[in-house]
């Protein structure tokens, strides 16, 4: 059964379907300094086990396939047919061939109460329409003891800086929804019940025009987004690293939050 989408899903749905073997290729989600955090925040130096996984918002499943020497059972998630599509066309490669794949929509989790021992989500909640109900949904579904571990870009705690990095994603991608800052998300997981242990802050490094090609933008929308880039305050100039190179490429980088929290209640 598909899952009820709503109009920004379905934009999701739209936009990730049509670039979805992209994503295969791209070394921004298949392994950067996030996957790390992510994958030291489950192990600990713990020799520990989950028996249950899932992967929301999986794309083409390399944070799945990241998490499944850890668990008995690592279901990746997407809202995207064509995404879960990718899963299954590199889980053998990847070393994770018992990666079980379903289409779930994040904010309704068709999973059975306090039935999933881990929660993971990488570079997806910015999507999401309803993040304080979808964290409700990852406290619902998580066990007694489960673990929640998210990865993200997310807004500078500077309102201006934050406002021009969602002016520029919003251009790039119809489907963006919102990047929390740090303090934001704190109190977002707090607030569903869980209780924060850990976070990491990293960028990741980002390059125009592989960063407007991947959303699969127009020719007059790249330009568009190249001026906007170039063009941007001094304060975004230096906190997004912005620099022009010879051969008119743009190198810049967003924040990158990592946030480990438990269930508390």
């Amino acid at each position: 059964m598909e899952p009820v989408t709503t109009g920004s899903q379905r934009d999701s749905q739209e936009q990730f379907g049509r670039m979805a073997a992209s994503y295969t290729t791209s070394r921004t989600h298949s392994g950067n300094q996030s996957l790390v955090d992510l994958s030291s925040f489950i192990a600990r130096g713990e020799d520990k086990r989950f028996a249950v996984a899932v992967d929301i918002g999986t794309g083409p499943g390399f944070t799945a396939f990241a998490i499944a020497p850890y668990v008995d059972r690592v279901i990746a998630t997407d809202v995207t047919p064509q995404m879960l599509e990718q899963v299954r066309g590199l889980r053998d490669a990847r070393g994770a061939p018992q990666t079980e794949m379903a289409l779930v929509a994040a904010e309704a989790l068709p999973f059975a109460d306090g039935s999933i021992n881990l929660v993971t989500c990488r570079t997806a909640a910015h999507h999401f329409v309803d993040v304080a109900g979808w964290l409700r949904e990852v406290h619902r579904v998580l066990s007694a003891d489960g673990l929640f571990v998210l990865v993200d870009t997310c807004a500078p705690e500077d309102g201006a800086l934050a406002a021009w990095m969602h002016e520029t994603e919003v251009e790039r991608d119809s489907s963006h929804v919102k990047n929390l800052s740090p303090s934001e998300w704190r109190a977002a997981v707090e607030a569903a019940g869980m209780r924060v242990t850990d976070t990491a802050m990293s960028k990741v490094e980002l390059q125009y025009p592989d960063w407007a090609e991947r959303a699969g933008m127009s020719a007059e929308g790249m330009q568009s987004i190249r001026s906007a880039i170039l063009g941007a305050p001094a304060g975004a100039l230096g906190h997004f690293e912005i620099r022009e190179n010879e051969d008119a490429t743009i190198d810049f980088a967003w924040d990158v939050l990592a946030i480990r929290a438990e269930r508390s209640r």
